[in-house]
């Protein structure tokens, strides 16, 4: 009697030793809910199938046509839940191709933006290691994640759900979903207040807002983004100090001042071909907002453009810069077709600046 009782101690004693050495805990209330949860599924967004708690299939249905354009492997849709929950991944190099822009992860983050919500970011971060976002307005709901894996290579999935018609079915699902939504929000980036100055910011805002769905990236050598088949690369030059005084308002500004402030540009870049003078930028009808500058320039094999913002109050001048590489010349001289149409894209961008600002911030 004593030796079984000594054995069933025994065999007590490890099960109890077992339970200690594994981390085995019996929480109570919502905390043992939300411990097991986790300790079931710790990274809902890599197993669908542990997710979904059902073994997948390829969906009837798939979207050929809104795909990202990038060499990424993957994409083909994979269902659950009677075809409510749907799952694309993509994954690849996260390395810049060949005279490519902007990264391939800036250009997936694009695709994710634009086809759902633009409450995010358009410029892609080239600091950011992971990324998400979170759509629950409309009756589909969609979670998007991209991240660097450890193997250096990057991953891209989204996640589309239409809940149950049928109400426990459709909580047990919002269960789940809460679960993938919880590690995308993990995954979120922190944001990145720009610095400096407050027009500084202001800029900021305003270059983010006029990518649009454009492929666009923030690097340590300032902005990248594409504009009909150039990449253009823009720097705020900060707040400087007005040499020759650029009036607020439009019908303050005169003609003399114009040609005065070119001929200062023309001496501190005397190797420059001008494209366009130092001038107005014409507003559009009936619209608000003081007087913007601009001009257009070749140096060194290089398109520049350069937009100045007068403040009010006789304030600073808030400068931006946007440069692009001009296509090397065959024959010693920049081809005039390819200079005049990368001129107007170049125009078009610093115009669009322009209004974009004064419809922001005046």
């Amino acid at each position: 009697m004593f030796q079984q009782l000594a054995a069933g101690g025994t065999a007590i004693w490890i099960s109890f030793a077992f339970i200690m050495a594994t981390g085995i805990a019996f929480p109570s209330g919502a905390a043992a809910s939300a411990q097991s949860r986790l300790a079931i599924l710790s990274d809902p967004a890599a197993d669908f199938r542990t997710l979904a708690q059902q073994r997948p299939w390829t969906c009837t249905e798939q979207n050929l046509i809104d795909v990202p354009s990038l060499d990424w492997a993957g994409g083909t849709a994979k269902c659950v839940w009677q075809d409510r929950l749907r799952m694309r991944q993509w994954s690849g190099s996260g390395a810049y191709g060949n005279r490519a822009c902007v990264s391939s992860q800036a250009k997936w983050w694009t695709w994710a933006r634009s086809a759902g919500s633009t409450a995010h970011p358009a410029a892609w971060r080239s600091t950011w290691v992971s990324h998400s976002l979170i759509d629950e307005r409309g009756p589909e709901k969609r979670i998007v994640i991209l991240r660097r894996m450890t193997n250096g290579e990057w991953s891209g999935a989204e996640w589309r759900w239409k809940p149950s018609l049928r109400g426990a079915t459709r909580r047990w699902q919002e269960g789940r979903w809460k679960l993938l939504a919880e590690r995308a929000a993990q995954l979120h980036a922190p944001s990145e207040a720009p610095q400096g100055p407050a027009e500084t910011r202001m800029l900021h805002g305003v270059l983010d807002a006029n990518l649009g769905n454009r492929a666009g990236e923030i690097g340590p050598h300032g902005w990248q983004w594409l504009a009909n088949g150039l990449c253009l690369n823009g720097n705020a030059l900060g707040l400087g100090q007005q040499i020759l005084q650029l009036p607020y308002a439009v019908d303050d500004s005169r003609l003399e001042q114009r040609a005065a402030m070119q001929l200062q540009l023309a001496r501190r870049y005397p190797k420059a071909t001008w494209l366009t003078d130092f001038n107005l930028i014409p507003a559009a009808p009936k619209t608000r907002g003081g007087a913007k500058f601009y001009a257009v320039w070749i140096e060194q094999a290089s398109l520049k453009g350069q937009l100045w913002i007068p403040t009010k109050g006789n304030g600073s001048l808030v400068r931006l810069r946007i440069t692009t590489a001009l296509p090397a010349p065959a024959a010693g001289h920049p081809d005039p077709q390819v200079v005049a149409r990368a001129a107007q894209v170049m125009q078009r961008e610093l115009t669009g600046l322009a209004s974009r600002w004064a419809a922001t911030h005046e």
